[in-house]
């Protein structure tokens, strides 16, 4: 059985819907969960609608398949079909416009727009669908779009509930009919009512917020109380009014807003009810007219934001700096007027924000008399004049802007708010909820996540590490990639974790608690905890890090988990979880890593970043094509000010070398080499690099050489990152190539085997061109001299049938054949004197091995006494 259904006491939205909803579940069945409004029950009567309505006494719960909700998503509102919401064997599609819902239950399909009424979604749908609609039908979601947004006037009305309308009126909706029912007038028991709330009302002014509140009392029930509400919320010209009424021994709570400045939805769910921004309601239990109504006047206070405007609160005339300001006279200005951030201009218009922070690092790093535009940062938002105040609180609070621009209609700069203004506006009770020990971090338990992502060893572990930490005394927090691969559902096993106190003692006692051992580096605070079954974990002190110089290492101090995220390289790595003592296993996230990863982009910390450790430049390579992010416009401009101030020259070759083979060592190392390509990154190598059609032919053929790989028996695995490394080098003639691998300096093995596999293939593709048919030595000769990898790129540079038919037979014919059985001491045995000789007979016993004229032991050493010895 499938059951179409709506909240109780239904308004022409909601039967408006269910008739929409019809059309897509045809097999469905129409049941209430409760009574109509007044008002749409004489137009069911009048119009004659061809709706057959199931009475819930015909349904029986148990043969529910299907269940479909529109214009609620709230179980306490559907009357006796609640439990259905959470039966696992009943399938839920809810269509709603209400704010958001958080539901515990499954929800097989959940729509959730943000319209002004419920019948916009299902028309658009309709629409889309190409399902045609009645006269009737049409006039029906009419009026269902039209008293939901108050004929369109309502600040809840959306431009897709316009269309909705129009599409409505196209199909027929009779808008006379519309009218009438929009303009009923009051019946005599409405009337009553509506004299005694006008009698009441009781207007307002509550953190600036002008509202009114109007009680009545009446002995019987009086039908739709909510289109008294609105009448008045009209007639009296009121921004929100809330109406509490007594009727038949029951308290209701009617609440109507015009604007965004009062969310009534949210009153309303204080006291068990719901609906949306503007219309919302509520039945009441076990409290008096009295009781309920100084219970709204406390939560108003709590829940009211100041209604000032921009203008009111903005500083002008603004003090600014020029794009093609220096940095020095930036500080001058911020020292000069005592300020913290200053907007960035160009012909009136901000186009950027310059920190005191910003300021100073740059100085520190003797790049004073470069230009504000480098260091500027361009992610921001501005306000109007005329916008409420609290619109800008989210870019304060949760974007940690630190100064908003107020520009006119031209988008010219005419004041700024800065947190200061926000912090003297807000409510206390707004700044007691905001702050906690940990500063002021967004914060969610994500516990769960931790159950249903980590397995449970590697749980059980961090319970138990959240054990040890409580004993210490210390706040303990999981941190860093770890933290971010969980939140993209990637495995990870290495955990790092932070410690707010003394980092290495920890550690000690971690290794006590679980009989390990333990390892640290005193000078920056670190240790690593090595477990009985060989698990390793990474232990460090909370620590803030500053540098002496561009590129040097980092100079540490001890300090807070929100200093050690600071210090990090991007948003997406500078999230920690608490493991232990209160908001055990929150997210901390104070730079907006979570919103990042959900975005898929790569943002730095702080402007400077770059220069402090051109590192990081590699880095954002690497994290952008492992997960498919993409840099930020921000992030990448500030890559460019480090690749043209050549700062990368300033990185040891270690540092260089350790960075560029990380890259090659991920899964799709050819994307990692063409953006530092793009990014004109490879010039800090050799500025010859790359610089070939052959070499990008190439890249683009090694992974399908590995595929064949895969399928070769090969004497062992090839290092993946090696062939890419080497067809990096390929192309460098002998002079570039020295003086790359000394830029990056080689340790001795690394340059040997580079310039031998360079050198190799380079023959091997001399003699391809020049030889075409290789006799058996020849295919030896040449690939016994070769490198797996070597191999590997050979074919992917020679892109050619011959020589993949030459390394074939070597594999499968003449590797393991070629193998000898006599050693050096068995030629001296024979009466051979040690020397290069031995190089020549070695080599004529393999070529005679490929060629089959010699087999075991017994014939290499007459082979050998024949050709060499004369005997």
């Amino acid at each position: 059985m499938q059951i179409i259904t709506t909240h109780l006491n239904a308004d022409f939205d909601c039967i408006a819907s269910m008739v929409a909803a019809k059309k897509l579940y045809p097999d469905a069945l129409l049941v209430l969960s409760g009574s109509c409004e007044q008002q749409v029950n004489e137009f069911l009567k009048q119009e004659k609608l061809p709706l057959e309505f199931t009475r819930i006494k015909e349904v029986s719960l148990d043969d529910v398949e299907l269940l479909v909700v529109v214009d609620t998503h709230d179980p306490k509102r559907i009357g006796i079909f609640a439990p259905l919401i959470a039966d696992p064997k009943v399938e839920v599609h809810i269509y709603d416009h209400h704010e958001s819902p958080s539901l515990e239950s499954k929800i097989e399909k959940l729509v959730i727009e943000k319209r002004g009424a419920c019948t916009s979604i299902l028309g658009e749908i309709l629409e889309k669908k190409n399902i045609s609609l009645t006269r009737e039908e049409s006039t029906l979601m009419a009026l269902g779009i039209y008293q939901d947004t108050h004929s369109l006037t309502s600040s809840s009305t959306t431009p897709e509930d316009f269309t909705a309308a129009g599409n409505l009126v196209k199909k027929g909706a009779d808008l006379d009919i519309v009218s009438q029912y929009m303009s009923q007038n009051l019946n005599s028991d409405q009337l009553s009512v509506f004299n005694e709330l006008v009698g009441n009302l009781d207007r307002q002014i509550i953190n600036g917020v002008e509202l009114a509140v109007a009680t009545a009392s009446v002995e019987h029930y009086v039908s739709d109380l909510a289109y008294v509400v609105s009448r008045m919320l009209d007639l009296e010209n009121l921004n929100a009014l809330f109406v509490i009424a007594r009727m038949d021994k029951r308290i209701y709570l009617i609440a109507r807003s015009r604007g965004s400045e009062v969310n009534v939805a949210q009153v309303a769910k204080e006291f068990g009810g719901g609906g949306h921004n503007n219309a919302s309601s509520a039945s009441i239990k076990d409290m008096t007219l009295v009781q309920t109504r100084e219970k709204l006047f406390k939560l108003l206070v709590e829940i009211l934001q100041p209604a000032s405007r921009i203008k009111d609160v903005m500083h002008f005339p603004v003090v600014s700096v020029s794009i093609d300001d220096s940095i020095q006279s930036v500080e001058s200005t911020l020292t000069l007027y005592n300020l913290n951030t200053l907007p960035v201009i160009q012909n009136d218009q901000p186009v950027g924000l310059i920190t005191r922070q910003i300021v100073e690092k740059a100085i520190h790093h003797k790049l004073q008399d470069d230009r504000v535009e480098e260091f500027m940062i361009r992610r921001f938002s501005v306000s109007g004049p005329d916008e409420p105040f609290n619109k800008v609180i989210p870019l304060i609070v949760e974007d940690r802007q630190k100064l908003i621009p107020v520009v006119n209609e031209k988008d010219k700069l005419i004041g700024v708010v800065s947190r200061g203004d926000i912090l003297r506006e807000l409510q206390a009770s707004e700044e007691e909820k905001n702050s906690n020990s940990l500063g002021t971090g967004n914060q969610k338990n994500i516990k769960s996540l931790f159950k249903e992502r980590l397995g449970a060893n590697l749980l059980g572990l961090l319970e138990k590490v959240s054990l040890v930490a409580d004993k210490s005394g210390v706040s303990v927090f999981a941190v860093g990639g770890f933290i971010r691969d969980l939140l993209l559902n990637i495995p990870n096993k290495d955990i790092d974790v932070v410690v707010e106190g003394d980092g290495i003692l920890f550690a000690s006692r971690l290794a006590e608690e679980f009989g390990g051992r333990v390892k640290s580096h005193e000078k920056f605070g670190t240790s690593v905890v090595i477990f009985p079954d060989g698990y390793r974990m990474d232990v460090a002190t909370a620590r803030l890090e500053y540098y002496e110089h561009p590129a040097a290492l980092p100079t540490v101090e001890e300090s807070s988990v929100k200093s050690d995220l600071y210090r990090r390289d991007f948003t997406v790595n500078s999230i920690a979880v608490k493991l232990n003592g209160d908001g055990a296993f929150c997210l901390i996230d104070f730079f907006n890593g979570e919103k990042d990863i959900k975005n898929k982009e790569i943002h730095v910390l702080h402007n400077l970043s770059f220069i402090e450790d051109p590192c990081r430049l590699f880095r954002a390579i690497r994290f952008e094509q492992r997960f498919g992010f993409k840099i930020s416009k921000q992030t990448e401009a500030f890559m460019k000010v480090a690749i043209k101030k050549r700062l990368v020259e300033s990185l040891s070759g270690t540092r260089l070398l350790n960075e560029v083979i990380l890259i090659l060592k991920e899964n799709n190392p050819l994307s990692c080499i063409l953006r530092l390509k793009e990014l004109d990154l490879l010039q800090f190598i050799s500025p010859q690099m790359l610089t070939s059609s052959i070499d990008h032919q190439a890249l683009e053929k090694i992974e399908g050489v590995f595929s064949w790989a895969e399928i070769v028996s090969l004497p062992e695995k090839p290092e993946s990152w090696y062939v890419y490394f080497l067809a990096m080098f390929y192309s460098l003639d002998e002079g570039s190539l020295l003086q790359a691998v000394e830029r990056l300096q080689m340790q001795a093995r690394l340059k040997k085997s580079l310039i031998r596999d360079r050198s190799v293939c380079r023959e091997g593709l001399e003699l391809l061109a020049k030889d075409k048919n290789w006799e058996p030595e020849t295919i030896y000769n040449q690939f016994s001299q070769f490198s797996v990898e070597a191999i590997i790129f050979f074919l992917a540079v020679a892109a050619s049938e011959r020589a993949n038919r030459y390394v074939n037979i070597y594999f499968t014919q003449y590797y393991g054949q070629a193998e000898l059985s006599l050693t050096g001491d068995d030629l001296v045995e024979m009466g051979m004197k040690p020397g290069p000789v031995f190089q020549a007979v070695f080599k004529a016993l393999r070529e005679a091995h490929v060629k089959g004229i010699i087999q075991t032991r017994e014939e290499e050493v007459a082979w050998v006494r024949k050709e060499f010895l004369k005997q």
